[in-house]
């Protein structure tokens, strides 16, 4: 229905008026098109600043890489069994930074073949000017432990002469890779590969002897710490799960162990005692995390002992 239609019908206007109305329609309709059309011209241009304003505003932003958290697949780059090192010196002229950066990492493993280790640091060596940060000190540390300078503060001496270190340090927020490596004797080997929900490394504590290490780890949801006598061989349990259980005894509270091993548990102030003794403050939970223990933890690893006191 429409209103030409509609005065006819009703009877009451005569046909001169109803020409006039549809003159001032087509008018009407002519002045609105013209308003549209400048509306619209007026909307492409708003919407064309907006855009080009975005894009200088998205480049002129950070574009750190980022990674959250790395699975072993995502370390391979590749399918593969055996590890290999073209694959990587490839991957090295990837236009896909987390490849780079990866690359770069898995590249330590040459350490054992003179040549390959040669070649590594001539083709690490240029992404040390890299504007990409994590890779520039990626590449750093790399030539690092390659040249056999040893010079960086994530290398950790033993009393032994050994040499431990991590790879993609604080690639991600949590910390950095789970697996800890060492020279001997001029020869690099992976010591130990953590387990979930040990999903971060994000402190090492020698003793002051440097013939412990304290490490602290790291999930999504939880804190954890265990010493490790990497000369000899040895490792505590998890000290803050035991802290959790042993506390939880004492007090006569239930302490089911989660299927996922997380403890929703935090970790600070850790410091050696002794070179044997270790202690640490922990916020304990229970009930859900319902129940929060403020407590300090001591442990002595020669002897196996815990102590617990609670913090007012």
């Amino acid at each position: 229905m429409n209103k030409k239609w509609l005065y006819k019908e009703i009877g009451m206007i005569d046909d001169d008026l109803i020409e006039s109305v549809a003159y001032i329609e087509k008018t009407q309709k002519n002045n609105l098109k013209k308003w549209i059309g400048l509306v619209a011209c007026i909307c492409i241009f708003i919407s064309l600043s907006s855009t080009v304003y975005a894009v200088e505003y998205l480049k002129n932003q950070s574009t750190e890489l980022y990674i959250r958290y790395l699975s072993p697949e995502n370390m391979e780059l590749t399918p593969g069994i055996e590890y290999d090192a073209d694959k990587f010196f490839d991957a090295l002229k990837s236009h896909k930074e987390e490849y780079v950066y990866i690359a770069i990492n898995r590249l330590v493993e040459c350490f054992n073949d003179e040549v390959l280790r040669e070649k590594a640091i001539k083709k690490i060596t240029p992404f040390i000017k890299s504007e990409q940060e994590k890779i520039a000190q990626a590449a750093m540390f790399a030539v690092d432990i390659l040249s056999q300078s040893y010079q960086s503060e994530n290398i950790y001496k033993l009393s032994d002469g050994s040499l431990i270190f991590m790879l993609f340090n604080n690639y991600s927020d949590y910390g950095s890779h789970n697996v800890l490596w060492r020279i001997k004797d001029n020869v690099l080997e992976q010591y130990i590969a953590f387990p979930e929900p040990f999903m971060y490394i994000t402190d090492i504590i020698p003793s002051p002897d440097h013939s412990l290490l304290a490490v602290k780890m790291a999930s999504n949801k939880s804190e954890f710490i265990v010493i490790i006598d990497i000369i000899n061989g040895k490792i505590s349990p998890e000290l803050v799960g035991t802290a959790r259980g042993v506390y939880g005894a004492q007090k006569g509270v239930n302490v089911p162990m989660r299927i996922d091993n997380e403890n929703y548990c935090s970790i600070n102030s850790v410091e050696w005692i002794t070179n044997d003794r270790l202690s640490f403050n922990s916020m304990l939970t229970y009930n859900n995390a319902e129940t929060v223990e403020n407590v300090t933890v001591d442990y002595e690893f020669s002897n196996k002992s815990i102590s617990i006191q609670i913090n007012n």
